[in-house]
């Protein structure tokens, strides 16, 4: 899943990870590398690292004529993670499944025996950068039922611009993949369409275009039972493999919102849309697709349909992405001797508070065992393979 949010820093002295000659950051302040008011926070060195840089290069927005854009440079500014940092857009946009897979990574990299404590804080984000994408993969994983599900919730909005008279409305399509063999698409559409505070009355319904052609192939197919609305639509071969649109439309009004503020007072009705596809099994169906950017979720196993078969077990499979921890290798971080050396340090104290030659020889022993040991794992390979289960 990816989520599209700019990981934007609006103060471009407040984001340590900005480089190069020219920035705010390093015209202000000559300490900046060694100040603590110059740090970020793990998580969004984490989301900077994982985010998607596709077509993100400076450039000016289309349709500003306001903004000449002359202050944007030729090129763009090298941040620490390497990536062009453009400061209208930030550090490009949020890619959730690498950024949980890099912090899974760091989690486990640091609590290795998984009792919730940290036994290793001297690994980083960047020691998890190294080898985070060796825990993403993907798996086939099949399920016993002949249905899959969608599902997401909105708010439907009026806004009413009083001084030139437009009437705007927010953006609620949404995308459903429709995968080879389905045969039938249910969907309800629940909306709070009324509400006495503000007097506020409205009906809506939904619009389905199956094939993304322009037509609304649920108009006139619905049924409204309360507050509900209930779309049973056949599916036919042609729209296999591509996006069902589904788009929320209809009026309200709301009265008292007139009398208190007629510039921009809104209408404002929640709603929830449920989706079942129904599939045929008599061949195996595996459902994959490239994700989307925008719009979208992605399909889950939902139980079986009233007519199913048993003998289809198995027949339904996902391939999707998996985290695989048993797929990460655990190399131990030279510290530079820093742990000897602090050991070393406490024997010196102890020895001068200690007048048993024996007790100090047994100390010396133990010191000696210590520093073998990490020589003989060394000796024989120096990465130690940690099994985990698999996240799906």
């Amino acid at each position: 899943m990816e989520l599209l949010i700019t990981t934007e820093t609006p103060h471009d002295f407040g984001d340590s990870l900005v480089g190069g000659d020219g920035t705010a950051a390093y015209g202000q302040y000559e300490n900046w590398d060694s100040e603590n008011y110059s740090r970020v926070h793990e998580f969004e060195l984490i989301l900077e690292l994982t985010s998607r840089y596709d077509g993100m290069a400076n450039s000016c927005e289309d349709g500003n004529s306001e903004d000449g854009c002359a202050d944007i440079p030729e090129e763009c500014y090298r941040s620490a993670t390497g990536e062009c940092h453009d400061w209208r857009v930030g550090h490009g946009l949020t890619d959730t499944d690498a950024a949980v897979a890099l912090a899974r990574t760091l989690q486990l990299m640091r609590d290795q025996d998984g009792d919730g404590i940290v036994d290793h804080p001297e690994y980083n984000v960047w020691d998890a950068y190294d080898i985070y994408q060796e825990m993403m993969g993907t798996a086939t994983i099949p399920v016993n039922t002949d249905r899959v599900k969608h599902a997401w919730k909105g708010d439907w909005n009026h806004f009413n611009n009083g001084a030139n008279g437009a009437v705007y409305y927010t953006e609620d399509s949404h995308y459903v993949f429709i995968p080879n063999g389905t045969e039938r698409l249910e969907a309800t559409l629940a909306a709070s369409e009324f509400e006495l505070e503000t007097a506020q009355a409205g009906q809506l319904q939904l619009s389905i275009d199956l094939g993304e052609d322009g037509s609304n192939d649920g108009q006139g197919q619905g049924i409204r039972i309360a507050d509900t609305w209930y779309y049973d639509l056949d599916v036919d071969s042609s729209h296999w493999g591509k996006w069902a649109h589904f788009d929320v439309t209809g009026q309200a009004i709301t009265l008292f919102g007139v009398i208190e503020d007629p510039e921009f007072f809104e209408s404002r009705i929640p709603y929830t849309v449920d989706v079942l596809l129904t599939l045929d099994l008599s061949q195996p169906v595996d459902i994959a697709f490239e994700q989307r950017p925008d719009f979208y979720s992605d399909l889950d196993p939902a139980p079986p349909s009233e007519v199913y078969d048993s003998n289809n077990d198995g027949k339904l499979t996902f391939t999707r992405l998996v985290y695989a921890r048993a797929a990460l290798w655990l190399v131990p971080k030279d510290m530079g001797g820093k742990k000897k050396r602090r050991i070393l340090s406490s024997l010196r104290g102890y020895s001068q508070n200690t007048h048993s030659p024996k007790s100090f020889l047994s100390l010396i022993l133990v010191v000696a065992l210590l520093d073998w040991i990490p020589s003989k794992s060394q000796k024989s390979g120096n990465n130690v393979k940690k099994e985990y289960d698999d996240d799906v």
